[in-house]
């Protein structure tokens, strides 16, 4: 460095304690994705097993309007219901082990000047809710999932694509009311309304918002003023950014709006969205985000979770090598579970 005269700013070293140690990160709360709002998460003590699915079909059989084949006549034998039971089949499950690691030298750890092992832990547990994000997406997505009642184009479903739906046609009104009837008839009316959830990616989210149906569902919504004002319940935040409310058409709306990064280091980032706006989807997830392993369950989607892995974050020192591993571990296996209890929407825009 070549010799200079006093000033202001070279008589000193510039150090971290000049900015208070401010440190500019964008990590995640696991606790924020909109994945734990419509998937539900089944803790398991085996890596690998069954679970039950049952054929629902017994329970709402009724051959005639009359009830002629029920009858029973005073003195005559009780009828046998030889074929009054249900069918049923094991599917299994097994779980996956993924790793999400950072190691960093004990000389960056210890002369950092901020808590490095930590700000990485945190980046190491979104990076592994987004990978979880990822899985039920895929899973929630893909057609083979559903039976072919269960996954329609928007078209089919509602007469058009969702941006370009007006008040007249009601395009995206008329799809979830499809979805709905296709759900309810085939639970025999088991999933309600209220425990249906749509699922849509943030482009969907804006191209909705701006469709005339949600514009003059908005103008004529007795919440209208309180939207304007910003006097919404917490959990219709997210919805609001979007310009979106928290219902419609009798069932709730989720923004799916995990963000993955494309890209490898070195090259020119990348990013883009985990859900795939032209697939919206409706889900139930009756109850709250944890299940119990061994009970019924109406949820369409399922993560079966290693209990012992389940986003296990750990810092492992290792003394020869004179560094420490920061790690998370998630082991699970995403599964569609209840098909009959959700809805895909291909083609919607």
């Amino acid at each position: 460095m070549a010799a200079a005269y006093p000033s202001g700013s070279n008589t000193f070293v510039p150090d971290h304690e000049a900015s208070g140690k401010m440190v500019v990160d964008f990590s995640r709360n696991p606790k924020d994705f909109a994945v734990n709002k419509y998937a539900q998460l089944v803790p398991v003590k085996k890596v690998t097993g069954y679970y039950m699915k049952m054929t629902v079909e017994e329970a709402g059989r009724i051959l005639d309007t009359d009830l002629t084949a029920h009858e029973w006549p005073d003195g005559n034998d009780a009828p046998l219901g030889n074929e009054g039971a249900e069918s049923f089949e094991w599917l299994p499950f097994m779980t996956k082990r993924r790793l999400f690691r950072a190691n960093i030298g004990d000389l960056a750890s210890e002369q950092a000047s901020w808590d490095i092992l930590d700000q990485h832990a945190r980046i190491k547990a979104q990076q592994a809710m987004t990978a979880r994000t990822q899985l039920v997406v895929t899973a929630s997505q893909t057609a083979g999932n559903y039976v072919a009642a269960h996954t329609a184009t928007a078209t089919v479903t509602g007469g058009g694509l969702w941006p370009a739906s007006t008040t007249a046609t009601l395009h995206i009104k008329k799809s979830i009311d499809y979805a709905i009837n296709q759900i309810t008839q085939s639970t025999l009316a088991a999933v309600k309304v209220d425990e249906m959830i749509l699922v849509v990616a943030p482009t969907m989210a804006k191209d909705m918002a701006e469709s005339q149906e949600i514009v003059d569902y908005l103008k004529g919504s007795p919440h209208a003023l309180a939207y304007i004002k910003g006097e919404i319940s917490e959990g219709d935040q997210k919805n609001r950014l979007f310009g979106l409310p928290q219902d419609y058409a009798g069932v709730k709306i989720v923004v799916e709006d995990a963000v993955k990064v494309t890209s490898k280091k070195g090259a020119t980032r990348a990013t883009s969205y985990v859900a795939d706006a032209a697939k919206p989807f409706i889900c139930s997830r009756p109850g709250g985000l944890i299940g119990v392993a061994g009970a019924p369950s109406f949820s369409t989607i399922t993560m079966f979770v290693y209990e012992k892995d389940e986003m296990a974050t750990e810092k492992l020192h290792d003394v020869d090598n004179r560094r420490t591993a920061v790690r998370v571990i998630d082991n699970l296996q995403v599964i569609v579970t209840a098909d009959i209890s959700g809805f895909l929407f291909t083609s919607a825009r």
